[in-house]
């Protein structure tokens, strides 16, 4: 890992990186993990997520893919893909 990125490391969850010089603020992060997973209908769903995040057992520095992994895991959603429409599971 590198020097600077050890050292600029944002606390908690207020900063979620992408990659080593990209990041997302936490509620840019929560409105692409609900566009991602399509779940724009689901009532509350912010405060849902706010709420789950608190409970993320990880230290800084957060990777969105880990975050993703882990939040899927938790509620049990899945990615969707933005060019097809949602399959029922056969």
């Amino acid at each position: 890992m590198r020097d600077d990125f050890a050292i600029k490391q944002a606390n908690g969850l207020e900063c979620i990186y992408l990659s080593m010089t990209e990041r997302f603020q936490l509620d840019c992060f929560i409105a692409h993990y609900i566009k991602t997973r399509n779940l724009r209908d689901v009532p509350e769903i912010d405060r849902l997520l706010r709420t789950t995040l608190q409970n993320y057992p990880c230290h800084p520095p957060v990777m969105v893919n880990e975050l993703n992994a882990w939040i899927d895991k938790t509620l049990g959603y899945r990615a969707s893909h933005p060019d097809f429409t949602q399959l029922d599971d056969l």
